[in-house]
């Protein structure tokens, strides 16, 4: 289903005829999908869930106006009317479609760095929870495809006997195989509730109750690393005092070290570090993948290395760019750079 998805996404892309009539039909592009950022497939499921209808439409339109298309299109066209009107391509998307609905939650949550490692946690189970209850809707997705396309035929149709109860395992095994993966993904991060002990959101209400649960997850997992007794003295000491109010683990390092306060507290110190050097699950930097795709097109096959590393890094941080346009001279200084070289052309007019 996801193959064919990809598919229907290139489809478009290929010619602009074929996007203006995407936009004039369905108003709506369809998402492309990335290997490096999964949760477009789920926004590519989602649009094309709701924009079947019109899809069929369009692909009937290219279908009975064949003159107009290249052969291509209309071969393409006719295998995408059949696909959406399969029952077996209808039934999974429309089951993906609702598990997708609050994985997309889930997945900005856990992208978004403000939030705490309880909150994260918390966010897990109650998606997992919600993903058990998508059980219960089994009939109501079955008999809506019916209804939408018809009874089941094709291979699964003709391989069992009893076709609905082979369609409800194949529900069932969806989401228990999205429930195994989600929980072996993230069975360790309770060992991480330590990291809310530098949550400078939280130093405020640490000052009445000091986090006991949090303290109690770094001893057992990095205790033989600290003192803990001085430790959370110096925990005590930090949380009450006003000169390291909203300060991230990063900034406390600097500050610590600004100040020389790495020998009088070392624990907090050393606590510091850990939180530091442990590895994020979230990585910016595979954002960058996709800026490829708008830098390296057919006009430049032959960039060499150097240029093309330039223009992804002008490409990726556009908003270091735009604000050294507004401050400084940055065409004067790029044109100035630009003809130290020797070169046929002159640039240099009096």
């Amino acid at each position: 289903m996801f193959s064919h998805l990809s598919g229907l996404a290139a489809f478009f892309t290929k010619s602009a005829k074929r996007t203006k009539l995407l936009d004039e039909i369905c108003q709506q592009r369809l998402p492309r999908v990335t290997p490096t950022r999964w949760n477009f497939s789920s926004r590519l499921v989602c649009t094309v869930y709701e924009r079947r209808k019109e899809l069929l439409e369009l692909f009937e339109f290219i279908v009975d106006n064949h003159n107009d298309f290249d052969d291509d299109a209309v071969h393409s066209a006719d295998g995408y009317t059949a696909l959406l009107m399969g029952f077996e391509f209808c039934f999974l998307l429309a089951t993906f479609n609702s598990v997708f609905a609050y994985s997309d939650v889930l997945f900005g949550i856990l992208q978004n760095k403000e939030y705490d490692m309880q909150f994260c946690l918390s966010s897990i189970e109650d998606f997992c929870s919600t993903t058990e209850r998508e059980r219960d809707k089994f009939d109501s997705i079955y008999e809506d495809t019916v209804r939408e396309v018809g009874v089941p035929s094709g291979r699964r149709a003709r391989r069992v006997g009893d076709v609905r109860a082979a369609y409800q395992q194949l529900h069932s095994e969806i989401l228990d195989n999205i429930l195994t993966q989600v929980r072996n993904r993230f069975k360790d991060n309770e060992k991480r509730m330590f990291l809310a002990l530098l949550d400078p959101k939280k130093f405020f209400s640490y000052r009445e109750n000091f986090p006991n649960s949090e303290f109690q997850s770094l001893a057992e997992n990095y205790g033989l690393h600290f003192d803990l007794p001085r430790l959370k003295t110096e925990l005590t000491v930090m949380y009450n005092m006003t000169n390291y109010e909203a300060r991230s683990p990063s900034d406390l390092l600097h500050f610590l070290n600004l100040k020389e306060l790495t020998e009088s507290m070392p624990q907090l110190y050393h606590l510091t570090c850990l939180l530091l050097t442990i590895p994020v699950s979230t990585s910016s930097v595979q954002r960058s993948f996709s800026a490829l795709k708008r830098i390296k097109t057919h006009a430049r096959n032959s960039t060499g290395q150097d240029c093309l590393g330039a223009l992804a890094l002008m490409s990726i941080d556009k908003g270091l760019i735009l604000e050294l346009k507004s401050k400084d001279k940055l065409y004067d200084a790029a044109i100035a750079h630009f003809t130290k070289k020797d070169r046929r052309m002159d640039f240099v007019f009096m």
